[in-house]
């Protein structure tokens, strides 16, 4: 998901790149690779920073061992990283009065606000 400031608002960004996948999460080269695919992907697109939602460590909600290895692999490819707090994310897409672009894919919806949020953090909206 890409998300760019024009004009002071937010702008979804259609890239070529719709999914960096990790292969083996036990094999020192598909490390390697994911962690070089993510900085390609950053360097390609202009990326300045990743914004994720974070996730319960435990209980019902929790994440895997496998995305919690992804989240530590992209903060080390050298972009900044912003986990945000999922409570914090349902208050602003409360007050998100731009709403959420009819480009936008359902199952994607939180990284869009995850990215506008951050950006607002930032002051950059």
């Amino acid at each position: 998901m890409l998300v760019i400031v024009k004009d002071g608002e937010p702008v979804h960004v259609r890239s070529k790149t719709k999914v960096l996948k990790l292969g083996d999460d036990t094999s020192n080269d598909s490390i390697a690779t994911f962690l070089q695919a993510v900085k390609t992907f950053a360097h390609e697109n202009g990326v300045e920073a990743f914004a994720i939602k974070a996730r319960a460590k435990t209980g019902q909600m929790a994440g895997g061992g496998i995305t919690f290895k992804m989240e530590a692999i992209i903060q080390l490819s050298g972009v900044d990283v912003t986990l945000v707090n999922p409570v914090a994310l349902s208050k602003f897409s409360k007050k998100n009065v731009a709403g959420i672009p009819s480009t936008i894919n359902g199952v994607d919806q939180n990284a869009y606000l995850s990215a506008v949020f951050d950006l607002n953090r930032r002051k950059l909206l």
